[in-house]
């Protein structure tokens, strides 16, 4: 009797162990990742279930003061969830949402006047402007506002799966205002870190050997079923 193991399943399996045995960083292998099929638009409102539990965690929605002279898009948490923030001006309102690049720690240390904050945060610390534009008093051109203005970048949200507080990112494209007054910012995809009270990395997903392991599995199923049927 022939007991051989054919060799493309003999190197599927010694490529499956030898990734599954390589660290992870961070707990990249607990992360939890979701894209969309489309961007997601807050023309009028976007609200997201980060974890898909049926609790809202975060909304984009128009920012527009129509009694000012400000047109953009805002953000704030929902429920207890938590956005990373930084103030307008010492004698303002409202916040800023922080624009985060792409490996920024976040559940970290904070440093200067970045601080997480609720819907309900005093002085409105909780309405985050996302991006926007201004008018001048003094005349009819648009100044532009925000971390996100014409660009791509992150944002850091802390948040509750049941009683456990879970930190994620949301990556947001956001436009100028070539051709809108108010621009908008586009939900592009998100994550969180699975394993409570665990900073996550801005743009981090699953670790590639997760990938590879269910790649290399279906691959050498489907080759086994093949030489089976031609036997």
């Amino acid at each position: 009797m022939n007991l051989a193991v054919p060799r493309p399943i003999v190197f599927g399996l010694m490529l499956a162990l030898g990734l599954a045995s390589a660290p992870s960083v961070l707990g990249q292998g607990t992360i939890v990742y979701h894209q969309p099929l489309m961007p997601l638009y807050p023309l009028i409102g976007q609200e997201l279930d980060l974890n898909g539990e049926g609790q809202l965690e975060f909304r984009l929605y128009d920012g527009t003061d129509l009694g000012g002279s400000y047109f953009g898009t805002s953000a704030s948490g929902l429920g207890l969830a938590q956005l990373l923030v930084t103030p307008r001006g010492p004698n303002d309102t409202r916040s800023y949402l922080v624009g985060l690049s792409q490996g920024f720690l976040i559940g970290g240390p904070l440093s200067g006047s970045w601080f997480w904050a609720a819907h309900d945060a005093p002085n409105k610390y909780g309405q985050a402007d996302v991006l926007g534009t201004f008018i001048p008093g003094s005349g009819n051109y648009l100044i532009p506002d925000g971390y996100f203005y014409n660009t791509t970048a992150f944002m850091g949200i802390h948040f509750q799966i049941g009683q456990n507080w879970h930190y994620g990112w949301v990556r947001i494209r956001g436009e100028g205002a070539a051709d809108v007054l108010a621009p908008q910012g586009w939900i592009l995809d998100w994550a969180y870190e699975s394993r409570p009270d665990t900073p996550i990395f801005a743009g981090a997903v699953p670790e590639p050997s997760s990938w590879a392991l269910l790649g290399i599995g279906g691959f050498t199923l489907l080759w086994a079923q093949r030489r089976r049927r031609n036997i």
